[in-house]
């Protein structure tokens, strides 16, 4: 069945074009980037004559109306939204990747006896406002948000509001569909693996769970050249000798378990006056909700330990996601489904966070990754062969075709 190369090249392209004056992709969620993105979204099921509607949050749902189960609902799909400075890749790839392999099973087989779902996320990144999976779990009806602000101080819900209200003229309807029978994500694999075992395609058995927290320290600010070096109370001095245990406390636990630092805001941030706060990030993540708890445990302990007034520190959790097992059996067909293709494969669990974690809650959910060059992503160097995008599309399209039609 052909994969319509040029198409799914160009539709990358041409959304990536709307942060062509800027470091790395910039779609943080309701940006006006995000917004172009999904109105081009919008724009491509209107010429391919699909169902279109969008929620509350922003997602956008493109169906292609089953003949005999149209209510039998499979369905693909990823993120729009991007990191700040991201790659090219990062969730719009299952996004436009799901969206030709849709349009290249109506080329070829007519419309389907189920209905086809591609599957626009509204956010997943949680780079703009402290939460993640804001838009499958609004889908999923697991949760919505409430209550947040982004760094300059703008209400989420303000945000969604104009940003929202941009897509709906292009609609035909507003509202939240109901939840599909299966759920495919098409995604890059975002690491090494794939690449240094020279296999096509990775078949994601789990999703790791993951913890993030906000680390405040307050210090005392006072005089860089007066203020004794045994008087001070350095925020700065103490955020680093704090970030240091934990990053030999995070080896210590477990060699699998992942520590970052991504995030650092230091106060006044002037070259003459001691630090006298600090807040930085910390992500976490291991297939182990046991490990994660071990490290939170540990994370509080030395916090404790480092407040001694007049100094304090604060530590906030804004993520808990629980490891998350994906679908046995659809993974056993795509195994199936590869052999048959003459696809290279490897199972692994996924060292990413994924939409797909929370539709698993819902209904049954698999992921197929593709090779990222270098294992690079998160970076304007994200990159991936337009042979192995290529490859991904055929084997979703195989898949939603046996499922389909």
């Amino acid at each position: 069945m052909p994969i319509k190369t040029d198409q799914l090249n160009n539709r990358l392209t041409t959304i990536n074009q709307f942060s062509k004056n800027e470091v790395g992709q910039n779609r943080l969620v309701y940006s006006p980037n995000w917004v172009k993105g999904q109105k081009q979204l919008i724009s491509w099921g209107n010429q391919a004559e699909m169902t279109i509607t969008v929620d509350t949050y922003g997602t956008v749902y493109l169906d292609v109306i089953g003949s005999q189960s149209p209510d039998t609902i499979i369905a693909t799909g990823s993120h729009m939204d991007t990191v700040a400075h991201g790659g090219p890749y990062d969730g719009l790839y299952g996004v436009v990747g799901g969206l030709q392999a849709i349009l290249n099973l109506v080329r070829t087989f007519g419309q389907p006896k189920k209905t086809l779902r591609l599957i626009s996320f509204s956010e997943e990144e949680g780079s703009h406002f402290p939460a993640t999976f804001s838009g499958s779990k609004h889908y999923a009806r697991i949760q919505n948000v409430t209550g947040i602000k982004d760094q300059s101080g703008i209400a989420f819900d303000t945000a969604r509001q104009k940003a929202v209200s941009k897509l709906k003229e292009a609609a035909d309807e507003m509202g939240l569909p109901n939840i599909p029978s299966t759920f495919t994500e098409l995604h890059i694999e975002q690491g090494p693996r794939l690449i240094e075992s020279h296999c096509q395609i990775g078949l994601v058995t789990s999703i790791v769970g993951q913890r993030r927290f906000t680390v405040t320290v307050n210090g005392i600010a006072n005089h860089a050249g007066t203020t004794p070096m045994t008087d001070r109370h350095d925020a700065l001095q103490i955020a680093i000798v704090l970030i240091s245990h934990l990053k030999a406390i995070a080896a210590e636990i477990s060699p699998q378990l992942t520590f970052t630092v991504g995030e650092c805001h230091v106060w006044p941030n002037t070259s003459n006056v001691i630090p006298g706060k600090v807040i930085f990030s910390i992500d976490t993540r291991h297939v182990s909700d046991t490990t994660l708890n071990l490290f939170e445990n540990r994370l509080r302990d030395e916090a404790q330990k480092a407040s001694n007034s007049p100094v304090s520190i604060t530590v906030n959790r804004w993520v808990a996601d629980h490891p998350t097992q994906l679908d046995n059996g659809m993974l056993t067909r795509n195994k199936q489904l590869a052999k048959n293709l003459g696809i290279s494969y490897q199972t692994l669990a996924s060292g990413a966070g994924h939409d797909s974690e929370i539709m698993s809650k819902v209904t049954k959910t698999t992921m197929i990754f593709v090779p990222s060059i270098d294992g690079i992503s998160h970076a304007p160097q994200e990159n991936t062969s337009d042979t192995d995008l290529h490859t991904g599309v055929k084997l979703l399209q195989e898949s939603l075709r046996e499922q389909a039609y």
